[in-house]
């Protein structure tokens, strides 16, 4: 096969492939993706407050115990899923990255109890 009819997929696929990470390293990769978790973990944290403020007092009590396993469970999977990596360099990229998916599912289950609730 020629190179230039492998190149023409690569160029068209290029709108789809992550190439702001050509050329990082797993540091700054890993980094990224605490970042990206971190901006997902403040969407959630506004989401849950705005749950709070329409719900009674045993509302408020069960949320909070429900965002507490909640929280311990995403961090169980986040380990879970990027345990096959070991101590490998791969490890935070694939641990941030769950934390962040499923920091993102949370935040839209808060906003649906939110809707609701209100």
């Amino acid at each position: 096969m020629k190179l230039s009819h492998l190149i023409v997929p690569l160029i068209v696929l290029g709108g789809f492939l992550p190439c702001p990470a050509l050329g990082q390293t797993n540091r700054q990769l890993a980094d990224g993706a605490y970042v990206e978790f971190e901006a997902a973990d403040k969407k959630m944290n506004a989401a849950y407050q705005k749950l709070l403020a329409v719900l009674d007092d045993e509302g408020k009590s069960t949320l909070r115990e429900a965002q507490r396993a909640w929280i311990a469970w995403r961090d169980a999977q986040a380990e879970f899923d990027s345990h096959q990596f070991g101590s490998g360099k791969l490890r935070p990229l694939e641990r941030n990255g769950s934390l962040r998916v499923s920091t993102e599912a949370r935040t839209a289950r808060l906003l649906e109890d939110y809707k609701r609730f209100k």
